[in-house]
């Protein structure tokens, strides 16, 4: 008996995968694509490593060269055929900037969204009239004022890392790994300007009690969002492992620390309008702007406590790893490519002339440095993937590959969901001739190009926040230290890029380590 309803159970699960990849095949077959057994965004497509048979997660990191050559089409289709949905993938700019631009009827799937409003509703996790609303409370924060905090922010915590031991008096500095700077710069700038909570380079992960610090919180809420996500509440007491306990208090911790600063904020603010301050000069960082603006504006026009608490949350998030992780990117790029090294010194030195300390007010002129940034922003994408829903038929206008000259007019019935592949788009030889090359000058009066940020209405709040912070903290390192490669004993250049510069696709493109060595200069080059 037992086998019998096994048996059925199968049965229904393989008329039920027919009928749905059916479905799928009727609404987007006509587009070229191939079949594997699990959809790469799930749990268990992603968990598995690439194969033959199982594309994995980092499939469109692992397979760029040929992923839409093969099918000489920039949308492409994959059947997942045991588990998942069937999806259309695209590489092509032109598709991208439909599907992203303003009134288009496509928007975020829910399921894409539930992973980043795990601590409150926020302006990326939203829609609708919902997301204007969230939109509309939250660029305020981010203005001249909380750029030019961004840059002072920037060069106090770079001094304070040179200070350091490791650092201070050497001439070369040999770091095992880069992004362990690179993760508390932006933790630090973040903590400062988003929070107005400035950490000190020397402060204890835990104090006398074993409570975390504040940067110990920060740092564990945004390295586990992918755990917090997928656990469901009630294993963290069915099995509280001590990996589980320490997830759990980080969310907590964060949760408390906020609504206290809201509290304590909200309270100052009242005290300070009573007094007739003027209120929009003295609150620079992003948190006390959103706060602001609820004490200013009452309940219904801005944001709630918990909608305080999750904008900051995704502000947080968008903002360290992926800054963090970039900037170790632009300098390895760097040392691999001495020779563009080197023209982005002379041009320092020609911006800053007698080494004056620079300010934001050189920003603009500084644009070979954040050309460098762009450049590696742009070969390694940290937000690989951007998804939305069609919620009414379209047609796609493209470039055709098969046809050059003629454009491909490509239907979409309502319903299909379209991943953009910030992979395939940066690296599409029609937008970016010579795409596997580090070419910063790419980027000369170009930046209109910068995918990575996202496109339209949406593209990410925090664009400006972390261009300033990539280009005050590049232009310091880079003035006082020439960068190398810290590389094994007998290893090329491209088998230290082949062994280092191997990102994991999760929820970000992250590298795993990225050993540098730095020669200091001296002060007459």
């Amino acid at each position: 008996m037992l086998n019998f309803y096994v048996c059925v159970a199968i049965l229904g699960f393989i008329t039920w995968r027919i009928v749905r990849l059916t479905e799928a095949y009727l609404r987007i077959g006509h587009i070229p694509g191939f079949f594997t057994l699990f959809e790469p965004t799930t749990a268990i497509g992603g968990s598995i490593p690439s194969n033959s048979w199982n594309l994995g997660l980092s499939f469109t990191w692992l397979r760029k060269d040929y992923l839409y050559k093969q099918y000489q089409s920039e949308l492409i289709t994959i059947f997942p055929v045991l588990w998942g949905d069937c999806n259309v993938y695209n590489s092509s700019p032109e598709a991208a900037r439909q599907i992203l631009s303003t009134n288009a009827p496509w928007h975020r799937p829910e399921k894409a969204m539930k992973a980043i409003d795990i601590m409150g509703p926020n302006v990326f996790a939203s829609e609708f009239d919902y997301w204007k609303k969230q939109r509309r409370n939250a660029s305020p924060a981010f203005n001249a004022s909380s750029y030019r905090m961004v840059w002072d922010e920037t060069a106090r915590t770079y001094h304070q890392m040179m200070s350091r031991p490791e650092w201070k008096s050497k001439a070369v500095v040999s770091v095992d790994n880069f992004n362990v700077y690179t993760r508390k710069l932006a933790l630090f700038i973040i903590a400062a300007v988003g929070f107005g909570l400035p950490l000190e380079w020397d402060e204890p992960r835990y104090n006398s009690r074993g409570d975390m610090s504040a940067e110990e919180v920060i740092t564990q809420v945004s390295t586990n969002i992918l755990p917090r996500y997928a656990v469901p509440w009630w294993v963290y007491y069915v099995f509280p492992t001590k990996k589980l306990k320490l997830i759990d208090s980080a969310f907590k911790s964060m949760e408390l620390l906020l609504r206290n600063l809201i509290k304590k904020r909200n309270t100052e603010m009242k005290k300070r309008i009573e007094l007739n301050e003027d209120m929009d000069q003295s609150i620079k960082d992003v948190f006390g702007r959103l706060v602001l603006s609820q004490v200013q504006n009452g309940a219904k026009l801005s944001l709630n406590d918990r909608e305080i608490i999750g904008n900051s949350f995704i502000f947080l998030f968008a903002g360290h790893e992926t800054t963090a992780h970039t900037l170790s990117a632009t300098l390895a790029m760097l040392a691999l490519h001495e020779d563009e090294q080197e023209h982005v010194y002379q041009h320092i030195k020609k911006v800053l002339p007698d080494d004056r300390a620079p300010t934001f007010a050189d920003y603009d002129a500084l644009d070979t440095v954040l050309a460098t940034f762009y450049e590696a922003l742009r070969l390694y994408p940290p937000a690989y993937m951007l998804t939305r829903d069609n919620h009414e038929d379209t047609i796609i206008a493209t470039p055709s590959i098969k046809t050059p000259g003629e454009t491909a007019k490509i239907p979409l019935k309502k319903g299909t969901t379209v991943m953009s592949d910030m992979v395939g788009l940066c690296y599409n030889e029609r937008l970016y001739p010579d795409a596997k090359t580090f070419k910063p000058s790419r980027w000369y009066g170009n930046v209109d190009r910068v995918f990575a940020f996202g496109y339209g209405p949406r593209i990410c709040l925090g664009m400006k926040f972390a261009t300033t912070e990539a280009t005050a903290f590049l232009t310091l390192l880079l003035r006082d230290w020439k960068v190398e490669l810290n590389m094994l004993d007998g290893e090329t250049k491209e088998r230290w890029k082949t062994r280092i510069l191997k990102p994991e696709l999760v929820i970000t493109l992250t590298f795993d380590q990225v050993p540098l060595k730095f020669i200091r200069r001296q002060a007459s080059e």
